[in-house]
């Protein structure tokens, strides 16, 4: 974890934390069937109010690189978004950031990490995989979680949508 520290979110982080989110969704404008997402707006602050949010900076900037958003839901803890800037992409950051998550998982005594992601481009469902998820079976989804999902469904195409689990 060279280069860079994790630390809690400020609330003064929020307009570089939409950035971001915004920023990380340019890369789906090269997946003619993920395009769309490119175009979507950013996490709006509510969104950010609801969760818990840890941010990677670099250590010679305390501007944040990256961000994952959590919160608890049906007794697990729900990884609703992580997102890191293109040009720190690939040094670990990410991996750094979900570790983070799930050693909180583990403080809070949550059986497990789940999150809904595409099944593919490879920064997404295949990433998650390779840390460990795995898919989540129907009957293991909770009420909050299958609203999260339903939400999704109205504007994303639920084939290319999977739900993940990591039980700790």
């Amino acid at each position: 974890m060279s280069g860079f520290e994790l630390r809690p979110a400020r609330k003064s982080d929020l307009s570089r934390l939409q950035l971001i989110s915004a920023q990380a969704r340019e890369r789906y404008r090269s997946i003619p069937e993920l395009a769309h997402i490119a175009d979507a707006p950013p996490l709006p602050p509510d969104r950010f109010e609801a969760c818990r949010v840890e941010v990677a900076a670099r250590l010679d900037d305390p501007e944040p690189i990256g961000f994952a958003a959590t919160r608890t839901l049906d007794g697990l803890l729900y990884l609703d978004n992580i997102s890191v800037v293109a040009d720190a992409s690939g040094r670990g950051i990410g991996s750094a950031l979900l570790s983070s998550v799930i050693d909180h998982a583990a403080m809070l005594l949550a059986p497990a990490v789940s999150l809904t992601t595409f099944k593919q481009p490879a920064w997404n469902g295949p990433w998650f995989r390779r840390h460990g998820f795995q898919p989540m079976h129907a009957d293991q989804i909770g009420v909050g979680l299958r609203g999260v999902m339903e939400r999704q469904e109205q504007t994303l195409d639920p084939d290319s949508r999977e739900t993940l689990v990591r039980f700790l």
